[in-house]
């Protein structure tokens, strides 16, 4: 993540601070440098900590993929210095340094499988990052083409109806990431997944605009 550092702002933040509380509105993202920090779904005597993050690792960046509100209450519960990334410089990001966008994409899916069912209906409301997230994962750093993948196979891996896949892959196929042949999506030159990143970068853009 020293791509992210060496555009961030730095800020100091006492134990015991509320970074931001579920349904906030978001438009950074955070890096932890020293100290560490609580997420939590839900308020209360009904909260749930979903996680418990420390030094390297990143929080507050599902508002940014998603361009919706906070989905979990974020507390430093030691004293921490924090890198901020702000919603234009992740943008910028996300379209320039694919390791940085994989890294992210599949720590966000880690913490999707393994929390509790209202973060799984979350995850079920953002199909469109969670195809391009799929294919990044299978493409990896290495940039390992030509990669095909069946529409059907997507629908059932995913769990999104048919109908909303082909619209979607569609969707990035007009941006110019991949071509569609016998049903199925195929990434086959770098420049198909240049669009693909491209792609996530206008999504993530989506509430800027």
């Amino acid at each position: 993540m020293t791509a992210l550092a060496a555009q961030s702002n730095e800020v100091q933040v006492p134990k015991g601070t509320v970074l931001f509380r579920q349904g906030d509105p978001g438009d950074d993202m955070f890096v932890i440098a020293e100290g560490r920090v609580r997420v939590t779904l839900g308020a209360g005597l009904d909260s749930t900590q979903i996680a418990m993050l420390g030094p390297g690792e990143f929080f507050g960046e599902l508002s940014l993929l998603m361009g919706e509100a906070r989905t979990a209450t974020a507390e430093a519960i030691e004293d921490c210095r924090l890198l901020v990334i702000s919603r234009d410089v992740f943008a910028m990001l996300v379209q320039d340094d694919l390791e940085i966008v994989t890294h992210m994409l599949s720590a966000q899916g880690r913490r999707l499988s393994r929390a509790n069912q209202p973060i799984e209906q979350l995850g079920r409301k953002m199909p469109r990052i969670r195809i391009i997230a799929c294919a990044l994962r299978c493409l990896g750093t290495e940039m390992r083409l030509p990669w095909a993948v069946p529409l059907a196979q997507l629908t059932a891996d995913l769990q999104v109806p048919p109908e909303a896949v082909a619209g979607m892959v569609a969707d990035l196929i007009e941006r110019g990431a991949g071509t569609l042949r016998n049903g199925e999506w195929r990434i086959e030159r770098r420049e198909h997944a240049d669009k693909l990143i491209e792609a996530l970068s206008a999504y993530a853009e989506d509430a800027v605009s």
